[in-house]
């Protein structure tokens, strides 16, 4: 039977030092990535048993602001993507009106100040 242990780890100089609060113990690596596998070790050492039998979830302390930070950017990235597709569907009916009252492609294009290609682009997505 696999036991996980959470593990907090935090940089200090140029280590990077992990606690397993529910063994009383803990350890250091010289990379973010090594945490894991030494941790394991750590733990798996500390109950005497195969390290396959030991499963560990890191979390990194200290850098809570920046990962609301970086899911905040997260949000406005999904805000101004849909932003995005209501706009290219806002300029898709646009044309569509215009094509509708027998406007040439050119003059579509001379009205709204982009090319007959563009217009012809803008057509195409509606269609596929």
């Amino acid at each position: 039977m696999v036991r996980t242990f959470d593990v907090t780890v935090e940089r200090e100089g140029r280590w990077w030092v992990f606690e397993i609060p529910e063994l009383g113990t803990g350890g250091q690596a010289a990379s973010l990535n090594e945490v894991d596998h030494e941790a394991q070790g750590v733990a798996a050492m500390w109950l005497d048993v195969p390290p396959s039998e030991v499963a560990v979830t890191v979390s990194v302390q200290g850098a809570e602001a920046l990962l609301d930070e970086w899911a905040a950017a997260g949000r406005e990235e999904a805000e101004a993507r849909l932003a995005q597709a209501r706009a290219a569907e806002r300029r898709r009916a646009v044309v569509a009106q215009l094509r509708a009252q027998r406007y040439s492609a050119p003059d579509v294009g001379r009205v709204l100040g982009i090319s007959p290609q563009r217009v012809y682009q803008i057509e195409k997505r509606k269609a596929s």
